[in-house]
């Protein structure tokens, strides 16, 4: 039998000990074929080139070890399951809560992302909404439900600040002042509620205006969020100040008599 020519397993052996490879290297662990044929034998073992670098890299799709947004890097090259940087973009927007500004796009991806928007905006592939001074990047489908989720999440960001300025302020001082009058218990399930109330990050702030270590204040969040609090004493049982009962003269206990009058003990 005629052997393959071009036999792919030494370059199966390459991508396992390096994981990215650029195109040079793939074509010479295949013996340096055409460049149709590296291309061909690379569509044949399942492979993706990187998003970044021009395209210079591949790796094995069984390789990549893609987050929940289908993106992967490998010493600072990025890869994505949509391939190409263009259809990755199109894919996160359109799989949004809320779309995207460019600055998040742009840190979610980590290479510039204004010139592949302004095509998929001018294709009419993606909408957008200035909001500020930026641009919001919505899906042509269902961008209205997006850019309600946004504003819906603006406005619970305002509230949140607008709460940490008050408990920063006097209320902060009132707020420290219950504080040194509640037992440990108390204090963890009050600052868990003033958690809760601020939302996410909650914790932190929280932490950063009482001096309270975050995770007494995730405890308190988590215990009220579980309905894990009792209305139990403050005092464990045995607690507080021991029975005082009455001695004779002599150092021995007297005893008492069921009319509640004491009588001598029968030595």
């Amino acid at each position: 039998m005629r052997p393959e020519e071009y036999d792919p397993s030494r370059l199966v052996e390459l991508f396992e000990a390096e994981q990215i490879l650029t195109l040079d290297k793939v074509a010479e662990a295949l013996g340096k074929p055409s460049r149709m044929t590296v291309f061909r034998k690379l569509a044949q073992l399942g492979s993706c080139a990187s998003y970044s670098h021009h395209g210079r890299f591949h790796t094995l799709d069984r390789i990549a070890e893609y987050d929940r947004n289908g993106l992967w890097s490998c010493r600072g090259v990025h890869f994505s399951r949509q391939g190409t940087l263009l259809r990755t973009i199109l894919h996160l927007v359109e799989h949004s809560v809320q779309g995207y500004f460019a600055s998040e796009l742009q840190a979610l991806v980590h290479v510039r992302v204004h010139n592949p928007l302004a095509h998929l905006y001018g294709a009419q592939l993606l909408a957008r909404e200035q909001i500020g001074d930026q641009y919001l990047y919505v899906s042509q489908t269902s961008g209205k439900k997006q850019l309600e989720q946004r504003y819906d999440a603006i406005q619970r960001a305002h509230e949140q600040e607008s709460r940490v300025q008050e408990i920063s302020g006097e209320l902060g001082e009132s707020m420290r002042l219950l504080l040194s009058a509640l037992n440990e218990k108390q204090r963890r399930l009050y600052l868990g509620l003033e958690s809760i109330r601020l939302g996410r990050g909650g914790d932190a702030k929280i932490s950063l205006v009482t001096g309270v270590n975050v995770k007494t204040i995730a405890h308190g969040r988590k215990d009220l969020l579980a309905r894990n609090v009792t209305a139990d004493r403050i005092r464990d049982v045995g607690g507080g100040r021991p029975s005082f009962k009455k001695k004779r003269g002599n150092g021995t206990p007297g005893r008492t008599d069921e009319s509640g009058h004491g009588r001598r003990s029968n030595e």
